[in-house]
């Protein structure tokens, strides 16, 4: 299929979710934030360990060249801005992470949105999507392009739940007894899972999660599953009442990820920390290994502010409100139809 091809049969699609993008916009403008942008191009990229860069090299006028890479996402400049006075700010752009599927439900050239709020922790940021899908279903009934059944549901109430009541619902698994890389190991290995005692915490947890939790989730109604495992959240802050869990949540819908939040940790020596153990890991991997971004660090020492956020995927948003089943439909030119 050619481009043209490509982009005609998705017309009504393209439109609609260009729409939808104009009522994100709408919405936080009606919250009094500010749109703000952040360079594409950074010099070094976060130290998740299952997310991959876009190496790209960059020459001045002097034909001297310069390794950096193409952003995996703004988080980084976005507290940046936040630690030199920025309050409630969003970011609606392109992002990329390189040795992702060409279409289904990814693409290495994405748009998300991010946006944090001070003063505020993730609850608040829980409310704030959930009244975002509410605004852009209440705009967006009787449009051409909308799934009449996914918006109902979108017009629910959304439920919440912990990360510890899923195991429980679906695996009758206290979660509290496998906290640590060795228990999740013994878990994977009980199950007959095929893993390595080098696997982390994380991608031990995620090869239950995803095979026998995640399809399962939020398809009567938006699902915020919140309280993630203190090890799977190194940017957010712990909870009070219990150390062993993070301040974080995603957005199910149709057992789709669609967004990831947490309040954020503000806390310079804990933050250098945590991106050190990633590191470490990912040298131990054999994965590649960047520096840890400094300024990032100086920004936390300089005081930024009590404040939460989240990262939202616009494709896949645009995916559920129009009943598309792949991802490649709602983009203009995807990577499967450039390659």
């Amino acid at each position: 299929m050619n481009h043209l091809t490509h982009i005609q049969t998705n017309k009504e699609l393209l439109e609609t979710r260009f729409f939808i993008l104009r009522l994100v916009r709408e919405f936080f403008w009606k919250e009094n934030f500010t749109e703000v942008e952040t360079p594409l191009i950074v010099n070094v990229p976060g130290q998740e360990p299952n997310i991959v860069p876009m190496k790209i090299n960059i020459h001045n006028e002097k034909i001297v060249e310069f390794s950096g890479f193409l952003h995996t996402s703004p988080e980084y400049a976005m507290k940046k801005m936040l630690a030199a006075g920025f309050e409630n700010i969003f970011y609606l752009g392109k992002c990329f992470r390189d040795r992702e599927s060409f279409g289904g439900s990814h693409n290495p050239e994405f748009t998300m949105m991010e946006w944090y709020r001070v003063g505020k922790n993730y609850v608040d940021i829980m409310n704030d999507a959930e009244n975002l899908f509410h605004f852009i279903a209440e705009k967006t009934e009787g449009h051409n392009g909308i799934d009449k059944i996914n918006l109902a549901k979108i017009k629910k109430q959304w439920q919440r739940k912990t990360m510890k009541s899923l195991w429980h619902e679906f695996l009758q698994i206290n979660l509290d007894d496998f906290l640590t890389q060795e228990k999740m190991f013994e878990l994977c290995v009980g199950k007959k899972y095929n893993v390595s005692k080098e696997e982390s915490y994380e991608e031990l947890f995620y090869r239950i999660f995803l095979n026998e939790i995640e399809s399962k989730l939020g398809i009567d109604v938006p699902l915020i599953v919140h309280e993630y495992p203190a090890q799977m959240a190194s940017l957010a802050k712990l909870l009070e009442k219990d150390s062993r869990y993070a301040e974080r949540f995603e957005v199910y819908f149709n057992g789709l990820e669609l967004a990831n939040a947490f309040s954020e940790l503000t806390d310079a020596d804990e933050q250098e920390s945590r991106l050190r153990e990633e590191r470490n890991f990912r040298e131990k991997t054999g994965k590649d290994v960047y520096d840890i971004d400094q300024e990032f660090i100086g920004a936390l020492r300089a005081g930024m502010p009590e404040s939460a956020g989240i990262a939202l995927g616009i494709d896949r948003m645009a995916m559920l409100f129009t009943g598309c089943q792949e991802i490649d439909n709602v983009i203009t030119l995807p990577m499967s139809k450039l390659f």
